[in-house]
Order: C-alpha cells, then sequence, then structure tokens
C-alpha cells in the first residue's frame, strides 16, 4: 500500500516538473519596440489613433512599471490603442487582468500583487497584452514576466 502511494507521489512530481519546465522552455520573446519598462509612465504618451469600428485593432505603446513581480509589489500599466479597441488584457499563465477603458484608445491597469503561489515563483512567463475589437479581432504584443 505505501509503495503504491510512493509511486503515485513519483508520478505526480514528475508531471508537476514536466509542466513547471515547460513554463520556462517557452520561446522568450523581446521585447517589442512599442514597450516602455519605466517607473513612471512616460509623459509625452500618444493618443489613440483613430480608427473605423470594422478595422483590426491596433496596440500603439505599452508602458509597465516593471517585468518581474513579487508578494507586496504593484504592477501598473497604461496601453494607447486604436480608438476601436473595445477591451484589453493582460495576461499569463499565472494571472490575467482585465484594463480600465478611460479614452477612445486608453487603457489602464494598476494591481497589488498580494501572493503568488510557491510553485509559481522563481520563474519566467510569457505576458501577453492582448487588444481587442467588438468583433472579437485581436492583436497581442508579448514580453517576459518573472516572478520572485
Amino acid at each position: 500500500m505505501l509503495r503504491r502511494v510512493i509511486n503515485r507521489l513519483s508520478v505526480l512530481s514528475a508531471l508537476l516538473s514536466c509542466s513547471l519546465i515547460a513554463c520556462e522552455s517557452q520561446p522568450q520573446p523581446s521585447l517589442p519596440p512599442n514597450f516602455v519598462v519605466s517607473a513612471r509612465q512616460p509623459q509625452a504618451w500618444p493618443r489613440g489613433i483613430t480608427a473605423t469600428t470594422s478595422a483590426p485593432p491596433q496596440i500603439v505603446r505599452i508602458w509597465l512599471s516593471g517585468l518581474a513581480i513579487k508578494p507586496g509589489s504593484t504592477l501598473d500599466g497604461a496601453i494607447a490603442t486604436s480608438t476601436n479597441v473595445a477591451s484589453v488584457e493582460v495576461r499569463t499563465a499565472a494571472f490575467s487582468i482585465n484594463s480600465s477603458h478611460v479614452a477612445p484608445g486608453q487603457f489602464r491597469f494598476h494591481t497589488r500583487v498580494l501572493e503568488l503561489p510557491p510553485l509559481a515563483r522563481r520563474h519566467t512567463y510569457i505576458l501577453d497584452v492582448i487588444a481587442r475589437n467588438t468583433a472579437g479581432v485581436q492583436q497581442v504584443e508579448h514580453a517576459r514576466l518573472t516572478m520572485e
């Protein structure tokens, strides 16, 4: 009986290790040219690009306060888009943030990191910034985010 339990734990441990390795072995994108990472949002911030509702969405500029998070830290961001963008989602394999629509082509978010699951720490994830129009057409930009 004990041997069966140990075998099952070994299999579970192996599967968990494989899934964690898969998180880290994803292709690591370089930072797109429209990404800005700094403690404060740049003062020269673009306006939303005017676009018809049927046009594909465009991400003009993305600002993030950092690309490393840990418990107790905050993550702030602003995304300038075309005016036909209905929603912007900031997502990793560990969390998802829906940005607030504050003006045509302007989205913002602020989140405080309360706690991270122990298995999610000390890993680098792909951060997706996804802009969608009302038809569901999307544009996605990628960056690396480290959870400490």
